[in-house]
């Protein structure tokens, strides 16, 4: 072997080796974390809250305070309604129909 040692090339082979594991180990700890990361959606947009301390500062009026929330308020409703209609049961839970409140 014209000047490199078996020693050397045993080294370089197991340097190798360890990068490879190492590499390995880097590519499937990634999968693994981008498998859980939860999907984005859409983001959830202004809470009645975030209206509120618009107002507070003026920065939108009470017609518009009253119209997102009475907006807002709607799309709740129409949300619930729905998911009832989905489970085919009241708010409650309950699969017949009666409100539990009673």
């Amino acid at each position: 072997m014209g000047g490199v040692s078996s020693d050397t090339l045993f080294w370089i082979g197991i340097i190798v080796l360890v990068a490879i594991v190492v590499g390995g180990c880097a590519i499937v700890m990634w999968a693994r974390r981008s498998a859980k990361a939860p999907a984005s959606g859409p983001e959830p947009g202004f809470t009645l809250d975030d209206m509120r301390r618009l107002l507070e500062r003026g920065e939108i009026t009470q017609r518009e305070f009253d119209t997102a929330r009475d907006a807002l308020i709607h799309r709740t409703r129409e949300n619930a309604r729905k998911e009832r209609e989905r489970l085919g049961g009241t708010d409650w839970g309950g699969g017949n129909g009666q409100d539990a409140r009673r």
